[in-house]
C-alpha cells in the first residue's frame, strides 16, 4: 500500500509539474497575443489620427467656403472668391502664369506672391486687384504678353486651397 500510495504522489507530483509547465506556456501565449494586439491597437490609432487630421483639413476648407460663398466667376470683387488656373505657359520672365476661372473678364492673373510652390489651380478670397495697362511686349509692363493697351488686372488672394 505504500508504495501505490507513493506512485500515486509520484503521479500527482508529475501531474502539477505538467500543470505548472502548461499554465506558464499558457501565460507566455497570452502575453505574446497581448503584445501583438498592443501593436495592432497602436497602428489602428496612428492610421485614425492621420485620417482625423486629414479629414479637418478638408473640412476646414469646406467651412471657408460653406457660409454661402461660390466662387466668383462673372465679376472679381474684393471679398469675392476665385478659382485660378495655372496657364499652359510660362511668362516672358519663366515664371508660371494663373488665369482666373471667368465668364466675359479676361486678363485676371493671379499675383504669384500668393502662390507657394507650383500648384495646378488655387482658390482664394480677393484682397486686392490691382488694374494696369499692359505696356511693350517683352517688358514688366506686359509679363503676359498681352496687345500693347490692353487692360489687365493682378490679382492678390488670401488663399483657401491648393492643389
Amino acid at each position: 500500500e505504500e508504495a501505490a500510495a507513493q506512485l500515486d504522489k509520484s503521479k500527482e507530483t508529475a501531474a502539477g509539474r505538467s500543470n505548472s509547465a502548461r499554465d506558464k506556456d499558457d501565460r507566455a501565449n497570452t502575453a505574446l497575443e497581448l503584445a501583438a494586439l498592443r501593436k495592432e491597437l497602436a497602428e489602428a490609432k496612428a492610421k485614425t489620427t492621420a485620417a482625423e487630421e486629414s479629414l479637418k483639413k478638408v473640412q476646414g476648407d469646406y467651412n471657408v467656403l460653406a457660409a454661402g460663398d461660390k466662387i466668383s466667376h462673372r465679376s472679381f470683387e474684393v471679398g469675392d472668391v476665385g478659382l485660378f488656373m495655372l496657364a499652359s505657359r510660362r511668362n516672358d520672365g519663366g515664371k508660371r502664369t494663373y488665369l482666373a476661372f471667368h465668364t466675359n473678364c479676361p486678363h485676371r492673373y493671379l499675383s504669384l506672391d500668393c502662390v507657394n510652390g507650383e500648384p495646378n489651380f488655387v482658390v482664394g478670397r480677393i484682397v486686392l486687384q490691382e488694374e494696369l495697362l499692359a505696356g511693350d511686349l517683352g517688358t514688366d509692363a506686359n509679363p503676359y504678353g498681352l496687345p500693347i493697351g490692353t487692360k489687365f488686372w493682378v490679382v492678390t488672394v488670401e488663399v483657401i486651397t491648393s492643389y
